[in-house]
């Protein structure tokens, strides 16, 4: 008998969405609360849990699903990032959860997933302020152009799902450009004062998809690719095109934090692969050559300069 036989597991993997929904939760009460050290503990958890139950979902063996959750974290961008040495940990978890809302969105266009899609992106914007240009770039994406005689249905299905992130957008900029607070500033104080090594921005894209072999995958092997698939190479393409932005008008972002975005957004896009399960071992060695390529590629700026 295997360990997912057992009813005791199969009990704890059943109450696993419960359980990450009350983290979240508990996170977000206790966030002004307690020390950036165990808040960000507390959002490295998340992210694991929230990536453990992604590829249980699509059905991934228990052993390869526990082995790519740890070479995920083992990646530079998300290693450091969860270590608060460098980089974002909130952008990464911000990255994940808007690229898995709308890879359902894209799968099953109900209310609910509009209602997820919407939270997530709201919830983007709160955790980092990228998370407007996030949205900005994908949503459009994600209803597609219209065919003929649906204009009005992508208009209206594009106002709903803009509904959410507006008002979260509006009530930001009043609070932290009138009243002065950002939501976040205590989450990040660790992290405040640390250099940003500067390095060009041709070479900061290049090593943030290049560091992402899944993306790579999720695009050039048709037994692989769908829409929902797709759609999360598109939520790394809109950050590293935030992240140029971003960086043209001088807030720059370090190279952990742009190669921890691009780690979610491929944890993301293996949860969507078709048949997953049939494809467990190429899985398992993406993650392992994005762990290594990701440390390499860390470490090229200093080896060039």
């Amino acid at each position: 008998m295997t360990l997912t036989e057992f009813p005791t597991f199969r009990r704890a993997q059943a109450s696993l969405p419960f359980l990450i929904a009350a983290l979240a939760l508990a996170l977000a009460a206790a966030l002004p609360l307690l020390p950036p050290f165990y808040i960000r503990a507390c959002a490295d958890t998340l992210l694991a849990a929230l990536i453990f139950h992604g590829l249980r979902a699509a059905r991934l063996p228990l052993a390869h699903t526990l082995a790519i959750t740890a070479l995920t974290f083992a990646q530079a961008g998300i290693f450091l990032s969860a270590t608060g040495r460098a980089g974002s940990i909130w952008l990464a978890l911000a990255v994940y959860c808007v690229a898995q809302a709308a890879a359902g969105f894209v799968q099953h266009r109900d209310a609910r997933r509009v209602m997820v899609l919407g939270a997530a992106l709201s919830l983007a914007q709160v955790l980092d302020p990228m998370g407007a240009l996030l949205a900005m770039f994908l949503l459009p994406v994600c209803v597609g152009l219209p065919r003929p005689g649906e204009g009005r249905e992508k208009m209206g299905l594009l106002a709903l799902l803009l509904f959410a992130p507006v008002i979260t957008a509006l009530v930001l900029a009043y609070a932290r450009g009138v009243l002065g607070l950002d939501p976040m500033a205590f989450a990040r104080a660790d992290l405040d004062g640390q250099p940003i090594a500067h390095i060009p921005l041709t070479l900061l894209l290049f090593a943030g998809f290049a560091s992402a072999p899944v993306l790579w995958l999720t695009m050039l092997v048709a037994n692989l690719r769908r829409a929902a698939s797709m759609i999360t190479v598109y939520a790394a393409l809109a950050v590293l095109l935030a992240i140029a932005i971003a960086c043209l008008i001088g807030s720059e972002r370090d190279l952990a934090t742009v190669m921890a975005a691009t780690a979610a957004a491929s944890a993301a896009a293996l949860c969507t692969w078709r048949r997953l399960a049939r494809h467990a071992d190429l899985a398992l060695a993406a993650s392992a050559l994005a762990a290594v390529v990701s440390w390499l590629l860390f470490n090229l700026p200093s080896v060039v300069s």
